[in-house]
This record gives C-alpha cells, sequence and structure tokens, in this order.
C-alpha cells in the first residue's frame, strides 16, 4: 500500500496528461479540490491488485463527456459520491475501494476526489492502460464484463440508471443522455469483485503515471527529460518511448466535429521534414512524411519544449515547439482479439495495426 499526499497531485497531473495521449481532458481544475481535500497529514490509500479483498466489491468512478467541455467544469467529487451512493443502493453492495477506467486526464484526478471524501481507497490500475474515447473500449469488454449497474448523474444534477448488458449499447446510451444533459457526467459503475479485478485490471498504472509525472517535474532540459522518459517506461508494461519528431506546429486543421489535424514543421534533425497527427479527441495516427509513424492503441503524446510539460491537445497552438514521444501500450490491448475493439479499423483506419516496435525495430531489437 503506498499513500498518496499533495505532492503526488501535480505528478498524477503530468503523468495522466502524457497518458492521455492528447485526450481525456485536462485535470488541472480537479487539482485545487484534490490539494483542498489533502490538507495537514491526510492521505489517501493507494492499493495495489495483490491486496483486493477477493470477496469485497470495487467500483469505478468517472467523469465523461465533451473534453472541450470538461475544462468548464469545477467538480468537486461530491458528484461521483452521489453516483457511487445510488449505485450502492441499487445494487446492494458496499464498496470497499475505488477503481478508475483510465489512468489519464481527468480520470486520473476525479476518481481521488471521490475516494477522498469516502475515506476509501483507490486501486492501483485501470481498464485502459491510457485514454480512449468510449466505454466499450476496456479490459471488461475484453473479458466480456458488462460495466452495468451503472448510474450517471448529468451536468444538470439528474440521475439516470443503466441496465445494458452490452457495453457497446452502454456507451450509446450514456453518450445521448450526456449531450442531452449539457455535455459532461459524473458514473459509477463496473463494480466486481476483487477476486475478478485481479485478472481483468492493468496493474500499476496510477503509480505508473505519477512515476512519469515525477520525470517532467524534476528535468531541466529536454534531453534529459528524454532520458529518463525512456527509463522509466523501459522498466514498466509498456515499453520503452521513442521521440518519432520534434518540430514547431505548422497548423491544427478541423476536419470534422470531432477529426482534426496537426501539422508540424520539422527542426533540427528533422529539418525539412513534415509531421502530421490524425486526433479524434486523443491522437490516433501519426505520419512522417507521408508515411505510419505511429498509431492506436500505442500511445502518440505530445510535450511543449518550451516547459518540459506533456500537452493536452485542447492546449496545442499554432507556432509551439513541440516533441512527439511514441509509447507502445500494454500487451492487453494488443492481442488480435482485443485489436478488434481498439485497434486502428475502430477509427476508421483500414490497415492492420503496425506496433512501435516493428515500425522501429532497430530501436527496440
Amino acid at each position: 500500500m503506498k499513500n498518496i499526499d499533495r505532492d503526488w497531485i501535480q505528478y498524477l497531473h503530468l503523468g495522466g496528461i502524457f497518458l492521455g495521449s492528447g485526450g481525456g481532458g485536462d485535470p488541472e481544475s480537479l487539482s485545487f479540490f484534490l490539494n483542498d481535500i489533502l490538507t495537514g497529514d491526510k492521505t489517501i490509500r493507494l492499493i495495489s491488485l495483490e491486496e483486493l479483498d477477493a470477496e469485497g466489491y470495487y467500483a469505478s468512478v468517472n467523469m465523461m463527456g465533451s473534453p472541450e467541455l470538461m475544462g468548464q467544469y469545477f467538480p468537486a467529487g461530491v458528484e461521483g459520491v452521489k453516483a457511487l451512493e445510488r449505485l450502492q443502493a441499487l445494487t446492494g453492495q458496499e464498496f470497499k475501494g475505488i477503481t478508475t477506467i483510465e489512468c489519464a486526464g481527468v480520470n486520473i484526478l476525479y476518481p481521488m476526489l471521490v475516494a477522498g471524501r469516502l475515506g476509501l481507497p483507490v486501486v492501483d490500475a485501470d481498464s485502459m492502460g491510457r485514454a480512449f474515447p468510449e466505454l466499450q473500449m476496456t479490459t471488461f469488454n475484453f473479458a466480456q464484463i458488462p460495466g452495468t449497474p451503472l448510474t450517471l448523474i448529468d451536468s444538470f444534477g439528474r440521475e439516470h440508471d443503466f441496465f445494458e448488458n452490452d457495453n457497446f449499447l452502454l456507451e450509446l446510451n450514456t453518450r445521448k443522455v450526456i449531450s442531452e444533459g449539457g455535455g459532461v457526467g459524473f458514473f459509477a459503475g463496473f463494480s466486481n469483485k476483487g477476486s475478478i479485478l485481479k485478472h481483468i485490471l492493468i496493474p500499476g498504472t496510477i503509480s505508473f503515471a505519477a512515476e512519469l509525472g515525477q520525470v517532467f517535474a524534476n528535468s531541466s532540459s529536454y534531453s534529459q527529460l528524454l532520458e529518463k522518459l525512456i527509463f522509466v517506461t523501459k522498466n514498466s508494461i509498456y515499453g520503452s518511448a521513442i521521440e518519432l519528431f520534434t518540430g514547431s506546429i505548422k497548423d491544427i486543421e478541423t476536419e470534422s466535429l470531432s477529426l482534426r489535424t496537426i501539422t508540424i514543421k520539422g527542426s533540427g534533425s528533422y529539418i525539412n521534414e513534415e509531421f502530421k497527427i490524425l486526433m479524434q479527441n486523443e491522437n490516433l495516427f501519426a505520419y512522417r512524411q507521408n508515411k505510419i509513424a505511429a498509431m492506436v492503441p500505442d500511445l502518440i503524446s505530445v510535450i511543449n519544449l518550451e516547459t518540459l510539460r506533456p500537452v493536452n491537445n485542447n492546449n496545442l497552438l499554432p507556432g509551439m515547439e513541440v516533441s512527439v514521444i511514441g509509447t507502445p501500450a500494454p500487451l492487453p490491448l494488443k492481442t488480435k482479439k482485443n485489436l478488434d475493439i481498439v485497434g486502428p479499423q475502430c477509427f476508421g483506419y483500414k490497415s492492420g495495426y503496425e506496433p512501435l516496435e516493428k515500425l522501429y525495430y532497430s530501436y527496440y531489437y
């Protein structure tokens, strides 16, 4: 067991943005509320999968909705408390701890706000290993375990209950409610016994995010930052990070309501080259000189070279000097079966998945 105190907040914030692969929302506003909760010597327990009570129940509490609108809300955790209490009344279960769907963006800090208010531990694991846009893109769905019953509080404070056994249908129905209810929601669901979660969740992702955050917080140069990133990721369940490109953002073009393209003009060893990132909330595909450079589910993260901080896509600006970093996704996301749920074809890309390890074989092997 570890104890999350105020020192963790910045680390989780920064690590969560990196693991968001451009999406997942910006958790900055949540940091203020978490600072208030962790006053004095108060901490939040972070427990490993091995420490779970095999017969005890644990539930996931998260935010969902438009990343752009998330920044307009100042959730204090009371919404998630309300959703969790409703789920508890619905199921008759007394939850022993809180999990998160994704170890990235707002959902690395929001469950901690709820846990801090209730005095419950947070489980050091998640079901995505990064940020993904839809509820079925989880290890729960890989194991054919429904996220229901699920309770959702919309932006207007209205309560909604869901009982679908199909996670694709659950995604569709919750998004419909959120679009009609202010664009942002807070939910509790995916409740399971500890004995099940031990075999489903991706272990250690919360503490890994904190390790990444420490790298960003304690690096004084980009070369030092890159060296530390490679070391931390190489010694994880992910895989060694790799620099994909550096340069300045030339243009951010909107293709549709959900699809945008970032064009980066190369600098340094990439001078006279061009790099493009296709994003649909998260960064999905990257191209260097019109050749594939990385693709989902591997992580494509952007770093602001002036601040040496990871950048959420909503905060990217033309002229910003950036580095693009690729990180291999955890193995559960990369099996042939699971790629049908989180791979390139799920986002409209016709070709099959090419992992970073294949695209940069000489780097990895």
